[in-house]
């Protein structure tokens, strides 16, 4: 356990305040485990999908209208090391509350839904599960148009 014995002015007590706030603010927000992640996020990565429609009515919680059957469905691996690429695709699955980097060298399989309501795109945008043992483990949704975006589904 660490200590720390700081000696503080009057005028000083607030600033030294809300830099405590903060510090206990980055251990509840990024401490190790679920268990001290955010609930909006643990309920975002405990999301179960047990079959394609499952991941359809989850996409619909999230406020997207997709078929209830996908347009596509494969068995990926997610890789051992990831290049850059990887890297900042688990950043974008890191801010919405899910992180791929644990499932590295696993076999997940991708569900991929034509997505109907995309403000001015109602066509051309797809949404991506990625499901492991039951679980939603990552999501996304992407343009189908050549250098298109892809983003969380948030």
């Amino acid at each position: 356990m660490l200590t720390v014995a700081v000696r503080v002015r009057r005028k000083n007590l607030l600033a030294v305040l809300a830099a405590v706030v903060l510090v206990a603010s980055g251990v509840v927000l990024w401490g190790k485990g679920p268990a001290a992640a955010p609930v909006f996020l643990r309920r975002r990565a405990e999301a179960k999908c047990q079959s394609p429609s499952d991941g359809a009515a989850w996409l619909a919680d999230q406020g997207w209208e997709v078929d209830p059957e996908p347009t596509g469905q494969m068995e990926v691996v997610v890789p051992a090391r990831f290049d850059q690429i990887y890297e900042s695709y688990n950043d974008i699955q890191k801010a919405q509350g899910f992180d791929i980097s644990r499932y590295k060298g696993e076999t997940v399989t991708k569900y991929t839904y034509l997505v109907k309501n995309y403000p001015q795109e109602p066509e051309g945008v797809a949404a991506n599960l990625l499901v492991y043992q039951g679980r939603i483990i990552g999501a996304d949704l992407c343009s189908l148009e050549l250098g298109g975006f892809l983003k969380g589904v948030g």
